[in-house]
């Protein structure tokens, strides 16, 4: 009698049961085969809008993870299984975590949309939070410049998107432009004639480029004028250096004097 109780019973938990847990199986089972054509699909279209190698394989895992564990949280419900206690263990994990690691996620936000959008790539010269350097290396959390010096300078991403940022990129043409002090007697004519030579003689100079020589300001001891041309932003620094040196040289050669100079031989 007490077997046949139990078997009464099992039969009793197979018709209630039973349905639950097949179809609890078949979504599985179609869930999981979901999953994986939306993670392909989700790495083809990261490598079809070129999102970094390093990137990809990460945020592919990411949204693989993350169906996974939606699908299991619907596998349970869907076989009777309570999950309202399970997604509130999570959840108070998921803010616990987070309040921890606020700073670094932060940062792992801004890593992951500058490799998303790239506004600047390896090999652009940035000037960040008064640093100046060639990006060497973009990573999840940091971005590395390399100065001029030999310096490596690590900036937090989130520094890099939470601020202005100059970015002289690579295979683009960009302006190099000075400020000098100029004697306000200098005729203008002489000075487009030194900063015309001085610009001939640049080998990083854009080709048939103007130079711009402006007057931007003006005093009875001294005129402010700007002196520009145009070359590569790969050769941006080389030509900031060049750009200094040949003026002095076309100006000694011409008889023009910064302020400074003209006002110490008044006074002398």
């Amino acid at each position: 009698m007490e077997q046949k109780t139990y078997i009464d019973q099992l039969k009793d938990l197979v018709i209630q049961y039973g349905p639950k847990l097949v179809a609890a199986l078949l979504l599985l089972i179609v869930g999981l085969w979901i999953v994986r054509r939306m993670s392909k699909s989700f790495n083809y279209l990261l490598k079809k809008r070129q999102v970094d190698d390093s990137l990809r394989p990460f945020l592919t895992s990411l949204v693989d993870v993350a169906l996974k564990v939606a699908l299991l949280l619907v596998v349970a419900g869907q076989a009777g299984i309570e999950t309202t206690s399970f997604i509130a263990v999570f959840s108070a994990v998921a803010f616990a975590v987070g309040l921890a690691l606020q700073g670094s996620l932060g940062n792992f936000a801004s890593g992951v949309l500058i490799l998303l959008f790239r506004p600047y790539r390896v090999g652009d010269l940035l000037s960040v939070d008064g640093h100046a350097g060639h990006v060497t290396e973009i990573q999840i959390f940091n971005t590395i410049l390399s100065t001029d010096h030999g310096k490596k300078v690590i900036i937090p991403n989130s520094k890099m998107t939470e601020g202005p940022i100059v970015n002289i990129a690579m295979g683009v043409e960009v302006q190099v432009e000075i400020i000098l002090l100029l004697d306000s007697d200098t005729p203008l004519p002489l000075i487009r004639e030194a900063a015309s030579a001085a610009a001939d003689r640049c080998p990083w100079r854009v080709a048939g480029s103007p130079v711009d020589v402006v007057v931007s300001g003006l005093s009875r001891d001294d005129m402010k004028v700007e002196v520009a041309w145009w070359t590569m932003g790969e050769q941006y620094v080389q030509t900031m250096d060049f750009i200094h040196e040949a003026l002095q040289t076309e100006f000694g050669a011409r008889g023009i004097k910064m302020a400074k100079e003209r006002r110490r031989e008044q006074l002398g």
